[in-house]
């Protein structure tokens, strides 16, 4: 037996499925295998993305801002200064004005 192998790198596999032993398989799932034969066109490329280390100090002077900046914005709505409410919108009606929706649910009519 050999080591374990990924099929995703296999030459015997092809869309989910393994030529040799004709059953389905996970591609990433690492298992033992005799018939394992290594295609190096099939191993991607590892991305390396580039990310940005925020200082602690920084971050924390960002959160004690926000807290400020919320508490100021929660204070003019208690004055009545910024009005809470949503907009309506017409692309998703459940954050809006739910007025123009009319119901007939409760609406009987009796022929007597």
């Amino acid at each position: 037996m050999k080591d374990k192998i990924v099929c995703a790198i296999c030459k015997n596999e092809e869309n989910k499925r393994c030529l040799i032993k004709k059953v389905s398989v996970a591609i990433n799932k690492k298992r033992r295998c005799d018939k394992f034969i290594f295609e190096p066109t099939k191993v991607k490329e590892k991305q390396i993305l580039k990310t940005i280390r925020m200082p602690y100090r920084e971050k924390e002077e960002l959160r004690q801002r926000y807290k400020k900046e919320l508490k100021r914005y929660n204070q003019l709505v208690k004055n009545g200064t910024i009005n809470k409410k949503y907009e309506s919108t017409s692309a998703n009606p459940t954050t809006g004005d739910l007025s123009r929706f009319v119901s007939t649910a409760g609406n009987k009519k009796s022929n007597g």
